[in-house]
């Protein structure tokens, strides 16, 4: 039943695809644009009240565009296939190896259940944005973009976890395709197979959170190459594309995560950037030149313009609840509470683990630098030929610069001191920049060695285009290790995923899926979740994991029951239920001696003479 209900996602998705292509769209962009329009039309529509039924005006939209498309070209005898080339077939591959993976996968992050899952979850069976009257979503000034597509995703395909993984890896595959478009000839099978190594090294450099997680670090990288790649696709050619496909993808990249606000304005520089040059190098330079200022400003405010929105409802909707909003003055109050002593502790520790070449982020960051230069220098002084690899080196080490220097700020003036002190969460940001920078610097170093090849003109090219036997078998043979290298990349990554998710088997979500099913119903219910573990009582883990899994904004989690039976009876009457999802020594011989009752794992349900175990299926249909 899933296989049909995705093949109905897909010819859904299709149909928006097939539109834009048919109205002058590149095929490389085509998929991502087609996510970015079904959830940008699925997310105004949730501003205005109507986020349910607009996800199946959306979908059932797809098909019917599909259907027209389709029966058009078979009435018309133009039904066609699009050439397929390597890479074609090695993202159908690992894309499908991936899906199904991902789909046996559990959430175990901490972030995935203190705001990506939940927020996700609320959506899909609440079928509304979080409300001021709700206390479940607690990051309200999250924007909603991947949850809104992940909602529609999963309200056509069914609602599971692996599911949500799938939906966030649809977004990041289709996104990272879009690099194809870069390549100056996608036939060379060489450079499009050495772009594949580059994707496939994305899972080293995305390792402390992988793509098992919801957490959107990796997508914002993918999301902020895909609008350079839309302005580079278009430029000099097709602008009003260039313009809608530039701020389509800014505007979901906006809406994705606050802090994607600096890889929008990259994107939007560097369109700048390329329709002032174009203008500059035009006859009528002045005409253009006003054309061009005009482009810029109309594609700067529709780029903008969800972003504004969802500040405009979070002021309305949360306007008791500010601590949620962005703040200015908030920002500026934690700056002047906090000493220079502390400030000056967080600079050394950012700094130490900036410049400490055991962190994956100083090693990439050199590996890359380190490659640019020396392709620069082959190419440069070995073919003698023009070279952007060191312009891009150098682009690409400010670009860096200028994201460290807002991450340091983000720590200084933005985090709670807890987490400034512990650098939490800083190998995720920093892998953010590098995959950015690194699919760039590929494409671009890519680019230099086509046109240094033997035959640049990519018309003249054939299989004769060499310039002797000897280089052509190089050619082929670095092809297929190359190839190799990437293929065994992948795998290894799937078997690292299938291995943590076996690793976990006695996380604390998976033993709450054990004891209780995904409850579907939004409620009320005051839980008290029981676990041995103190760590994750203390960083509110066990709290946010109960939410997520009981669907109550009233759950607790506790470790400490070193009290008198007293105590322990006043502690648990303040509660509805108890769950226990693995065995706790203390409270269970507490309640023994409290209520004379054997209390292990599972549901109780308190009462005047104590805890009494309920079934799960019980619990739900109390709870409902």
């Amino acid at each position: 039943m899933i296989i049909l209900k995705l093949l109905l996602f897909g010819l859904s998705l299709a149909g928006y695809r097939q539109v834009m292509t048919r109205l002058g769209g590149n095929r490389y962009l085509s998929w991502l644009l087609a996510i970015v329009v079904q959830s940008l039309m699925i997310y105004f529509a949730a501003l205005a009240g109507y986020l349910t039924i607009s996800i199946w005006i959306v979908f059932y939209l797809g098909l019917c565009l599909y259907l027209v498309l389709f029966v058009e070209a078979l009435c018309n005898k133009n039904i066609h296939f699009n050439s397929i080339h390597v890479f074609d077939i090695w993202f159908i591959i690992f894309g499908t190896l991936f899906a199904f993976t991902l789909y046996h996968s559990s959430l175990i992050h901490y972030d995935n259940f203190s705001h990506w899952a939940t927020m996700v979850k609320y959506l899909h069976f609440v079928g509304e944005l979080p409300t001021a009257g709700q206390n479940l979503v607690t990051f309200t000034d999250y924007p909603p973009a991947t949850a809104i597509f992940l909602a529609y995703f999963t309200a056509i395909v069914g609602y599971q976890e692996g599911l949500l993984l799938v939906g966030q890896f649809i977004i990041i595959w289709a996104g990272l395709y879009t690099l194809f478009g870069m390549l100056r000839d996608q036939k060379r099978v060489l450079m499009t197979v050495i772009l594949l190594l580059v994707i496939s090294f994305i899972n080293i450099l995305n390792i402390s959170i992988r793509f098992n997680n919801l957490l959107v670090d990796c997508v914002l990288a993918v999301l902020g190459v895909a609008g350079i790649t839309a302005v580079f696709i278009n430029k000099n050619h097709h602008a009003g594309w260039q313009i809608i496909s530039t701020s389509l993808i800014v505007n979901f990249l906006l809406l994705t995560k606050s802090s994607a606000i600096y890889f929008a304005i990259l994107i939007l520089i560097y369109f700048g950037i390329s329709v002032l040059s174009e203008a500059f190098h035009s006859q009528n330079k002045i005409k253009m030149f006003i054309f061009a200022v005009l482009k810029i400003v109309i594609t700067t405010a529709i780029s903008f313009f969800g972003w504004l929105c969802w500040r405009w409802h979070v002021a309305e909707t949360f306007s008791k609840l500010s601590k949620h909003a962005l703040s200015v003055q908030a920002y500026q109050n934690q700056a002047n509470q906090e000493s220079t002593h502390t400030k000056d502790l967080i600079i050394q520790k950012f700094l130490a683990h900036l410049f400490n070449i055991d962190t994956l982020f100083l090693q990439s960051f050199l590996l890359i630098n380190l490659v640019l230069l020396i392709s620069w220098l082959i190419i440069r002084f070995l073919f003698h030929k023009t070279s952007y690899s060191l312009r891009i080196l150098l682009v690409s080490d400010l670009i860096t610069i200028m994201y460290i220097v807002g991450l340091l700020g983000m720590y200084l003036v933005s985090m709670p001191y807890s987490e400034a002190i512990t650098l939490a969460g800083i190998d995720r940001y920093l892998s953010t920049i590098v995959i950015f920078i690194m699919l760039i610097a590929s494409v671009v170093m890519l680019n230099d060695f086509d046109r240094a090849s033997f035959e640049p003109n990519i018309q003249l090219r054939n299989r004769t285009a060499f310039a002797s036997l000897r280089t052509k078998q190089i050619y082929q043979e670095s092809t297929f290790i190359i190839f190799l290298l990437g293929t065994v990349l992948m795998l290894s990554e799937i078997n690292g995923i299938n291995y943590l998710d076996k690793t976990n088997e006695y996380a604390l979500p998976k033993t709450m899926q054990r004891i209780i099913p995904n409850i579907s119903h939004f409620n009320h219910e005051k839980v008290l979740i029981v676990d041995p573990v103190k760590s994750e009582v203390d960083n509110a883990y066990t709290k946010y994991v109960g939410r997520y899994y009981l669907f109550s904004d009233q759950v607790d989690g506790r470790e400490a029951f070193n009290v008198s039976p007293q105590e322990f009876k006043y502690i648990i009457k303040g509660y509805h239920y108890v769950v226990i999802p693995s065995y706790h020594q203390t409270f269970t011989k507490l309640a023994h001696k409290t209520y004379h009752s054997e209390v292990k794992t599972g549901i109780y349900k308190v009462d005047n003479d104590g805890l009494h175990a309920v079934s799960a299926s019980k619990y739900m249909s109390e709870v409902n």
